[in-house]
């Protein structure tokens, strides 16, 4: 079994066809080499196939065999997406954008300009598939983190600090609890590509705790620079919302009931409108000790979104207040 499979129906094996123009192997060659980057670990290869029994307008993606995404696409049509929710309707079958849900159109290519002048953005099909991939890869990064894929970071980074590497493993701490570190950070989109500053931190506290999450959270706080830095407009603000004191409590305290979650989502709801004309990612800051609470329960609930506690802020960094989420 493959580890990870890109399936195409019949009408999308001309995407993936050089000869014939396709870009799509050339692309997800750039996406693994850009989550590389961003990320810190190494995207697996993707095998790209055909298969006749998929509908063949769709396309899926596997991984060890099993269906994690899909989508469909209109080859021969341009893909037309309403950033607002609001803009004047375009002729067009009616669907939502694959990777993040907008409300979108298929449209004649023929209409790209005026959908564009209108407010629109239009993107080819080669370029919505790549967008899901992307998208579809990056949450899937925890699991493409395998013991071997780890052990080669590891082996990389030990021939330039092999000192900070015989310290923690395995005298401090055996390589699995190291993964499921790293595996953490991944699963909210934390880089781990500074591997010296995450394993120096989990040096310094592994005497003190050898619990993950702990351990997880230590380490967020001292890469606050790099979070900082997804998080920041071009005048260096951070646009975020603020959980208020009485919310952090709840979650101290047993965590909330069913009742002050509801009253706490609907606040969310709310105040996440003021991210309509911000253009870095949507967050919500808290109380350090309840960061992690607060990121399980609502990353359930909302996908995309991030929860950094004050810690995990850089000093410098200005914190703009776009509202306070309540319960």
């Amino acid at each position: 079994v493959e580890l990870l499979e890109l399936e195409v129906g019949f009408d999308l094996v001309p995407l993936v066809d050089a000869g014939k123009g396709g870009e799509l192997v050339e692309r997800v060659s750039a996406i693994r080499r850009n989550l590389a980057a961003e990320l810190g670990i190494v995207i697996p290869s993707i095998h790209i196939r055909d298969n006749l029994r998929l509908k063949s307008t769709a396309y899926r993606l596997m991984l060890s065999g099993q269906e994690v995404g899909q989508g469909e696409l209109r080859p021969r049509r341009v893909l037309a997406m309403d950033p607002t929710h609001g803009l004047p309707p375009l002729e067009g079958e009616q669907v939502r954008e694959p990777a993040f849900g907008l409300p979108a159109r298929w449209i004649s290519p023929n209409l790209r300009e005026r959908a564009e002048s209108l407010g629109y953005t239009v993107v080819d099909p080669a370029t919505v598939i790549a967008t899901h991939l992307t998208e579809m890869l990056r949450s899937l990064a925890p699991e493409l983190l395998g013991r071997s894929e780890a052990q080669e970071l590891l082996d990389l980074f030990a021939r330039r600090e092999p000192r900070v590497v015989d310290e923690l493993i395995p005298n401090l701490l055996p390589l699995g609890e190291v993964i499921k570190v790293l595996r953490s950070l991944l699963r909210e989109s934390v880089s781990v590509r500074d591997l010296r500053s995450i394993f120096e931190t989990l040096a310094d506290h592994a005497r003190e705790t050898k619990d993950v999450i702990e351990l997880t959270e230590r380490v967020r706080q001292r890469l606050a620079r790099q979070i900082s830095a997804r998080f920041k407009d071009n005048d260096g603000r951070v646009a975020a919302l603020i959980l208020d004191p009485s919310t952090e409590d709840a979650f101290r305290n047993r965590g909330p009931d069913a009742a002050t979650m509801q009253r706490m989502l609907a606040s969310l709801d709310a105040s996440a409108r003021a991210f309509a004309g911000v253009s870095t990612p949507p967050l919500v800051l808290c109380a350090p000790d309840v960061r992690r609470l607060v990121a399980e329960f609502l990353t359930r609930k909302i996908p995309g979104l991030a929860v950094v506690s004050y810690a995990e802020i850089e000093p410098r960094a200005t914190i703009r207040t776009l509202g306070v989420v309540t319960s």
